[in-house]
């Protein structure tokens, strides 16, 4: 799981035949680090991943 957001890493596809280039995850995973965020990786029982993003929340001050 912990090499999934790693550039060009993919994991196994049960269904589909999409072959993707195993960037999608690594750019979310950039992203979000900007940020000061998180991302974490689940497995779902039936299948599949269960990505989740946590952004800190930041105080916004009205312009003007």
């Amino acid at each position: 799981m912990a090499t999934l957001t790693e550039p060009f890493q993919r994991g196994q596809r049960i269904r589909g035949t999409h072959a993707g280039t195993g960037l999608g995850l690594a750019i979310v995973k950039s992203i979000v680090q900007a940020h000061d965020g998180r991302v974490a990786l689940t497995p779902m029982p039936s299948g599949g991943l269960r990505a989740q993003v946590r952004l800190p929340a930041r105080n916004r001050i009205a312009a003007g």
